[in-house]
């Protein structure tokens, strides 16, 4: 990467408050150049030839059947709020 130089590495190391020796620059400068050619080569592979997948395993996923059930959960909410009254849920009154 030419753009990754000591003087980049130093203003980067002085943000993240690391101390590095001037001495280490040089050297991390060329190894953080080879970690970002590696990533280079890593984002850059030949696809075209390969078909999309919607799953890695390429199975289908078992679902269930999707039915509407009609429920009254009234009861169970009426039993579980501090007060109801004629199917509905009293509360204090809060505005005057």
């Amino acid at each position: 990467m030419s753009q990754l130089d000591p003087a980049t590495i130093a203003k980067t190391a002085a943000l993240a408050q690391l101390e590095i020796s001037e001495t280490d620059l040089p050297r991390l400068a060329q190894e953080l150049g080879q970690i970002f050619e590696l990533f280079n080569t890593i984002n850059t592979p030949e696809i075209s030839a390969t078909t999309p997948l919607s799953h890695p395993l390429g199975e289908t996923q078992r679902l269930r059947a999707d039915t509407a059930i009609a429920r009254d959960m009234m009861p169970s909410i009426e039993e579980n709020a501090p007060a109801a009254e004629n199917r509905y849920i009293t509360v204090p009154k809060v505005i005057e």
